[in-house]
C-alpha cells in the first residue's frame, strides 16, 4: 500500500525541491556572468549536485533531505562573514537548509501497515 504522507509535508518537500533546482540553475548560470575561474567551475559543479539532489527530493525518503542540507551548509561561511551581502543562491541555500532540517525532524509518516516512511 502507498504510504500516508500529509499534504503539508508534501508541499514543503516540493518547495524544497524547487528551491534546490533554482539554486542549481543559479550556480551554473554564473559561468556566463563572470570570468571563467576555478572558483566558478567549482560553483558550477556544486550546481550540478543541486540539480541531481532536486531529482532525489521528488521522492519520500529522508536521505536526499539530509544530503541537500549538508550541501547547503557550504553557503553559510560567506553569509556568516558579513563582508558582503551574499549571492541570491546563498540566501536560497539558507532557506533550503531550514526547510531540510524541518522536514528531517518532522515525525515520520506511517503507512497503512504501520511501518514508518
Amino acid at each position: 500500500m502507498a504510504p500516508a504522507i500529509t499534504p503539508v509535508k508534501t508541499r514543503l518537500r516540493q518547495l524544497t525541491m524547487l528551491l534546490t533546482l533554482t539554486i542549481g540553475v543559479l550556480l551554473i548560470a554564473r559561468l556566463w556572468q563572470s570570468d571563467l575561474s576555478v572558483a566558478r567551475l567549482l560553483d558550477a559543479g556544486r550546481g550540478t549536485l543541486f540539480l541531481l539532489l532536486a531529482l532525489g527530493l521528488m521522492g519520500t525518503r529522508r536521505l536526499s533531505l539530509m544530503i541537500t542540507g549538508l550541501l547547503c551548509c557550504a553557503a553559510l561561511p560567506p553569509l556568516m562573514s558579513g563582508d558582503a551581502p551574499g549571492q541570491p543562491s546563498d540566501w536560497l541555500a539558507l532557506l533550503t537548509l531550514v526547510l531540510c532540517v524541518g522536514l528531517s525532524l518532522a515525525p515520520a509518516s506511517r503507512g497503512a501497515d504501520g511501518t514508518a516512511t
